[in-house]
Parts: C-alpha cells; structure tokens; sequence
C-alpha cells in the first residue's frame, strides 16, 4: 500500500533539529530505506511530506518512531490507492464488484 506521511514541524522541535544535523541525516536514511516516491523537507517552512510504498510494515512503523522522537510530535499518514487500485480496495471491503 501507498502512504503519503505529511507533518508541520512545530518551531522549537525545527530548532533543535536545524541545530543537530546528524539527527536530520539519521531521520532521511530511516525513510530512504523505503525508497521513497517522493520525500520533501521543506526546513523554511518546517514541514516533512514523504510518500512510500511500504513493503515493510515494521521498517515504516520505525520510521514513523524516529520521525516522533526527533519532532517531537507524530506525522499524518494518509494511506493512497491509484486509480488502477482503488476498485480492487472497493470490492474486498464488499462494495462492487
């Protein structure tokens, strides 16, 4: 399944973590390990948006902890489905065909 993992980094966490640039690196090699679709930080305006396709279950839930631990605060994760997928997703939970 596909996930986009979106967080506003509160300005005293963003200040910390601009301070400890290991930190940053530690936290961007945790999602690199998903090979991510896409991955933005965006430090100007303090915000992480990630999106993935998380094979690994407990890899991403790792990912999501360190994020947590290095914010201070728990990301939005929004699961997605392509076009192509989302009927497939539809009929499991029993609605169509």
């Amino acid at each position: 399944m596909k996930y986009i993992v979106h967080l506003e980094i509160d300005p005293d966490a963003g200040f910390e973590l601009e301070n400890n640039p290991k930190l940053i690196q530690d936290l961007m090699a945790k999602w690199q390990v998903h090979k991510p679709i896409g991955m933005y930080f965006s430090l100007t305006r303090r915000t992480i948006t990630i999106i993935l396709e998380a094979a690994n279950e407990d890899t991403f839930f790792e990912a999501l902890h360190a994020t947590w631990r290095a914010v201070k605060e728990y990301p939005d994760v929004f699961p997605v489905a392509t076009a192509e997928e989302f009927p497939k997703i539809l009929a499991r939970v029993g609605i169509g065909k």
